[in-house]
């Protein structure tokens, strides 16, 4: 063999086919991250099937190894495995693959496949693709978290324009317009359609259904329209269960709602038709809290007070980006999940709390749970959602003393306010 042929094939030995998979990783790391953006591309759960069948067939060190390009030489009778799909399916599966840039087809004539010959389905396209599959993987989750957070916003904003289109239909003169306003509600989409919405139309329905939302508080709150007393089947605040009278909701916490009763439009055919799970199904405008759980008497003005400035900050953002000191219940109890999912709470941990105490007692649940976690005469909290499952469970055994923790956590900004002016 000459020198030439040496140099040669000592080039080839050490030549770099890819970078190999990033420190620490392993065949089923890269796996899970190629299926993720698989899927992210659009691809179907049966070609997603395929390709993890091909990357199984493939040795984990054809991943590590620079001077080796990881590929699959199995024929498409082996890829089927029984799974009931024929040639053709696969043939389009690979396709599939190849053109969102995770193999490279490399065939012998009418498709053939040789290990010896190295003709088959070669992984190299998505090793070099790995950050990219990484920035799409993060982008990915970041609009998830986004969609299930406009998801949320919604099912809350649906409580509050259905209650708000009670109580302006039962005004003894309607503002013209009414009618319009409660078409547009009607004709929103149910809630278990939303999932199906794309990121920029969920965005843009929630805003237009806060934007109606305003439209109707602000004829709602004219001066000289509301008179009555308020609504015995929507209390919007937290209320002692001795007190005779409440108070409402609105931005100032002093002014009276109206009841709604033989002049209420009928929604029975508007409500969403969703999962069992569903907010919008599980809770209706019905804000009354247990008769087994009594809870303090505030407002939003309180309730804003009691907040801690990072559950403030969330509040504010929720309500506009402004800081107001009484802001809006749909503002707070938006600001208080957002607050609770920020320090590691669960959602399933706040369905539970409104489920067993209401909207409103899982509000104050929310900002004493918050509270705690800045407390200096208690133990720190390790875990707040657990900290919020344990009040809920501490009232199904009847023992949850909401109004205690509400006056411990009055008296130590009363005394946080004191030391503040020392």
């Amino acid at each position: 063999m000459s020198f030439r042929q040496i140099a040669s094939a000592h080039h080839r030995e050490n030549s770099r086919f890819h970078n190999g998979l990033p420190e620490g990783w392993n065949r089923d790391r890269f796996r899970q991250l190629c299926v993720c953006y698989a899927q992210i591309r659009g691809a179907s759960a049966q070609c997603i099937r395929t390709f993890e069948i091909i990357i199984d067939m493939i040795s984990p060190c054809a991943f590590c190894d620079p001077s080796q390009e990881p590929f699959c030489y199995a024929r498409q009778e082996t890829l089927i495995a029984g799974r009931g799909v024929t040639d053709r399916t696969i043939h389009n599966h690979e396709r599939e693959l190849e053109s969102i840039g995770l193999i490279e087809r490399r065939l012998g004539a009418n498709g053939a496949r040789c290990k010896r010959k190295g003709l088959g389905l070669f992984l190299t396209p998505a090793l070099d693709l790995i950050s990219e599959m990484l920035d799409a993987e993060v982008r990915s989750k970041a609009e998830k978290k986004e969609h299930d957070e406009l998801r949320g916003d919604r099912s809350r904003l649906y409580r509050y324009v259905k209650h708000s289109l009670l109580v302006l239909h039962s005004l003894p003169c309607p503002p013209d317009g009414a009618g319009d306003m409660m078409d547009e509600f009607g004709s929103w989409p149910r809630a278990d359609k939303l999932k199906y919405l794309l990121l920029d139309e969920l965005r843009a329905h929630v805003q237009a259904a806060h934007d109606l939302w305003k439209r109707i508080e602000g004829h709602v709150a004219k001066g000289g329209e509301i008179s009555g007393r308020p609504e015995a089947s929507f209390g919007c605040h937290i209320q002692d269960q001795i007190e005779e009278t409440i108070l409402s909701c609105n931005a100032d916490g002093e002014i009276s709602m109206p009841s709604a009763k033989a002049s209420e439009p009928d929604f029975s055919g508007s409500g969403p038709d969703g999962p069992a799970h569903c907010l919008e199904s599980n809770h209706p405008t019905d804000m009354v809290p247990h008769k087994s759980q009594k809870l303090p008497r505030v407002n939003n003005r309180i309730l804003y007070d009691l907040a801690s400035p990072e559950l403030r900050m969330h509040i504010d953002i929720a309500g506009g980006g402004a800081q107001t000191f009484a802001p809006t219940l749909f503002a707070i109890e938006t600001g208080v999940w957002s607050r609770l999912s920020e320090i590691g709470t669960n959602i399933s941990a706040w369905h539970a709390a409104i489920d067993r105490l209401t909207v409103m007692g899982a509000i104050l649940a929310g900002v004493i749970t918050d509270a705690r976690l800045s407390d200096p005469k208690l133990p720190p909290v390790v875990n707040p959602g657990g900290y919020l499952r344990g009040m809920v469970k501490a009232d199904e055994r009847g023992e949850l003393n909401m109004i205690s923790s509400f006056m411990g956590l009055l008296a130590r900004r009363a005394r946080e306010e004191e030391d503040g002016l020392r």
